[in-house]
C-alpha cells in the first residue's frame, strides 16, 4: 500500500490545483462546476487515502 503514497501526493496537489482553478478563472459554468467540485472531492479522497496508509503502516 505505501507504494499508492507518492501517486496520492500528487492526486493532493491537483485536487488543490482544481479548486484554485475554479475559483479564479472565468471558464463557463460547467467548467468551473466541474473545477469546484471536482477538486475538494480529490483532495479529501487523496487525503483520507494517506492518512488510512500511515495509520495502517504504523500498525
Amino acid at each position: 500500500m505505501h507504494r499508492f503514497l507518492p501517486a496520492l501526493m500528487v492526486l493532493l496537489i491537483v485536487g488543490n490545483l482544481f479548486t484554485i482553478l475554479g475559483l479564479t478563472t472565468n471558464l463557463s459554468s460547467g467548467s468551473t462546476r466541474f473545477f469546484l467540485i471536482g477538486g475538494p472531492a480529490l483532495t479529501v479522497f487523496a487525503a483520507i487515502s494517506i492518512v488510512m496508509i500511515v495509520l495502517k503502516r504504523k500498525r
